[in-house]
């Protein structure tokens, strides 16, 4: 195998993989308030990107998400993460959305408080978690969540979907205070973190075969 072949095969494993990283990334349309919404449009609940990471060695949910204006502008905002578990139903079916399939929520307050939600199996239960828990940095928001807060309800916890909808508390409840989907109208996968190690592996091997050959054509 010639050495440019090889390099090839490196950066082919190198370019895989960053694509895998980068896959979970929802980015949305600035601006894309649902019709009828009548809440604010101040921009902190308008997403403009937002993903979700899993990472099976420490069993942990990693969210991030990036808004169009600081969170805290409007004073109703809260916002909600939605996973599907396996049980997951189109609770918005009724409003257009029958993909947006989930059978728990996260609720995050503009204090970085909240709580997890098991919507089924009922009755409710409902792990809460203290302000500042979740991370406020001007537009960006970002939570970890203990994966024994989303128990499987039949999927693997790598095998979960999820969307983002931001709401406007101040409006009466119900689906009118939705601003944004994200995505807009199906849900996301859970992107598993660290990539799979034989990726790794391999391309730490062909490195390795690289540099061998380097040290045989000095």
């Amino acid at each position: 195998m010639r050495l440019t072949t090889v390099k090839r095969l490196v950066a082919a494993v190198m370019f895989s993989a960053s694509a895998l990283a980068q896959a979970s990334v929802v980015n949305d349309a600035t601006g894309d308030y649902l019709a009828g919404y009548a809440g604010s449009k101040a921009g902190d609940l308008d997403v403009v990107s937002a993903s979700v990471t899993y990472n099976p060695q420490t069993d942990v949910f990693h969210f991030e998400s990036t808004f169009a204006a600081a969170i805290g502008t409007s004073p109703g905002g809260l916002y909600v993460l939605g996973f599907d578990r396996c049980a997951g139903t189109g609770r918005f079916a009724a409003s257009g959305l029958p993909n947006v399939l989930f059978d728990s929520v996260v609720v995050i307050n503009t204090n970085g408080s909240g709580a997890v939600n098991l919507l089924v199996p009922q009755p409710v239960v409902s792990t809460p978690f203290a302000a500042g828990t979740a991370v406020i940095d001007g537009a960006k928001l970002s939570l970890d969540i203990l994966g024994s807060w989303l128990p499987s309800a039949g999927f693997s916890k790598s095998g979960y979907t999820w969307n983002l909808w931001p709401r406007d508390g101040s409006q009466p409840a119900g689906f009118g205070q939705i601003s944004d989907f994200a995505p807009d109208s199906v849900n996301a996968a859970v992107q598993v973190v660290p990539l799979p190690g034989a990726v790794w592996l391999f391309g730490s091997a062909l490195a390795g075969f690289i540099a061998a050959r380097r040290r045989v054509f000095r």
